[in-house]
């Protein structure tokens, strides 16, 4: 504890740190060096300098998430940051009922058909599987062209024209 409270510099802390040691000036080393010790430095560090407000931000953000066809892995990675920052149970109801509402409407109509899905592992393979399945089915179908493909701009340019100007070019000379 000592250690970590020479690291620990600035004005805006400077006071915290000097009434810390002050507890730590009044234990006594041959009998007070035990792990709660450090416990509650670590739980004192937390109380002061945690941000307080980070649940209820990704708690909101969590609730406006959506995902966005075809990005299903970036849509799972945020939505489990965001879920763990909200401190929710990843298998807990309310937690599933967040990751469903977020899927995109063809997506959560696959990942809900029978038989039901009963835990957050299986909603969330179904939701991969159905991705990974439609992908395939609009790159067959021609419903998903992928990558913008760069188009010659002399394709639009009519053969006639061509013909005409190149008639009128030689009738000149």
């Amino acid at each position: 504890m000592a250690f970590t409270l020479t690291l620990i510099k600035g004005p805006d802390i400077a006071g915290w740190t000097r009434n810390m040691g002050e507890v730590l000036d009044a234990l006594d080393p041959l009998v007070d060096n035990i792990p709660a010790v450090w416990d509650q430095f670590l739980y004192e560090f937390s109380a002061q300098f945690q941000d307080s407000q980070r649940e209820g931000r990704a708690r909101q953000k969590l609730e406006n998430l959506r995902m966005k066809f075809p990005d299903i892995d970036g849509y799972i990675s945020q939505f489990e940051e965001l879920a763990r920052q909200a401190n929710y149970t990843q298998g807990n109801n309310e937690t599933i009922q967040f990751f469903i509402r977020g899927l995109s409407r063809p997506i959560l109509k696959d990942v809900m058909k029978v038989p039901f899905p009963h835990t957050y592992q299986e909603y969330k393979e179904r939701a991969v599987d159905s991705t990974k399945s439609r992908q395939i089915i609009e790159a067959l179908t021609g419903g998903w062209t992928g990558p913008p493909q760069r188009t010659n701009p002399f394709n639009n340019f009519r053969f006639q024209q061509n013909t005409n100007l190149r008639q009128n070019f030689f009738a000149q000379n």
